[in-house]
């Protein structure tokens, strides 16, 4: 089966092939996006894939190829959850559309997003994550988080290193200093009006 991409309402979707593995078709979906650059040069770009069941690093590295292809961010709809079930999906259609910043969040840079926001390095010390939604950073947390930003308390925070200055999520302010030296996957989330972190 080729690989194939179609429009869906305002939606990018990327057709694979369920018969070979990502890495089996990874070349090919990097050429074929390539391809589509031209078609996708002006405007934002929604993406999503249908037809194989890849892992959440799969799908990393596949926003990584479309946005390399593009020459822009794309907003993709994951479909999956990160290790220990922490993506929540809370839309109808079961997908979500997040912010990607790959690369070290220097200090006092901010980061900003009106949905989901994943990043993929580390955060330094006095560097802000802000956003609506969830907080999820692929690396080390040493800076501020805020999720839930708009209010939203069943938001959350995970960081494979869990050593924030400081957690908020919604108005709530949260600091475990027996966190701040673990080295250790954490995930922040409000708990009877207090907010938690978790080893996870």
């Amino acid at each position: 089966m080729k690989i194939s991409i179609k429009m869906e309402k305002d939606t990018l979707v990327l057709k694979l092939d369920s018969e070979r593995s990502f890495f089996e078709q990874k070349a090919e979906i990097e050429k074929y996006l390539m391809s589509m650059k031209s078609f996708l040069a002006n405007g934002d770009v929604k993406f999503a894939y249908d037809g194989a069941d890849l892992s959440f690093d799969e799908e990393l590295e596949l926003c990584r190829i479309a946005d390399e292809a593009f020459c822009k961010e794309v907003n993709f709809c994951h479909q999956k959850r990160p290790p220990h079930e922490i993506l929540r999906h809370v839309m109808s259609n079961n997908e979500r559309i997040v912010r990607r910043f790959i690369g070290t969040v220097k200090e006092g840079e901010s980061i900003q997003s009106n949905g989901d926001l994943i990043i993929i390095g580390d955060v330094n010390p006095t560097a802000q994550l802000n956003a609506a939604g969830d907080i999820y950073v692929i690396g080390n947390l040493r800076g501020v988080a805020h999720a839930g930003c708009q209010g939203d308390l069943n938001s959350v925070v995970y960081a494979m290193k869990m050593n924030p200055i400081m957690v908020k999520i919604g108005e709530l302010i949260g600091f475990n200093p027996q966190m701040s030296q673990s080295n250790a996957n954490g995930m922040a989330m409000v708990e009877n009006g207090e907010i938690k972190v978790k080893l996870v």
